[in-house]
């Protein structure tokens, strides 16, 4: 089983167009190197799913941390952001 730990996680907003990014860190806590992994993220306002994301890391080595970022498009910061009350992060894959 891969033992991933997460990290600093914020979302914050663009500067350009106004959405979310989602920004933090990802602990590769094994003794094997990845390629990529693809990350899924569950985003909720009031316990109701409003964005369900990948995130794709490329070369997560063994021991190692590694920060991402990722644009949710069309999901505005301003009128969602402050709302934002838990999300969850899941392996989808790893290679």
């Amino acid at each position: 089983m891969i033992n991933l730990e997460y990290y600093n996680i914020s979302f914050e907003r663009s500067k350009e167009t106004g959405d979310i990014i989602i920004r933090g860190e990802v602990s590769n806590k094994t003794v094997k190197s990845y390629a990529a992994i693809a990350l899924r993220m569950i985003i909720f306002v009031k316990n109701i799913a409003i964005a369900n994301v990948i995130i794709l890391i490329n070369g997560l080595n063994a021991g190692a941390t590694k920060g991402f970022e990722k644009i949710v498009e069309d999901l505005k910061y301003d009128s969602t952001a402050k709302d934002i009350k838990r999300y969850e992060i899941y392996l989808e894959s790893a290679y």
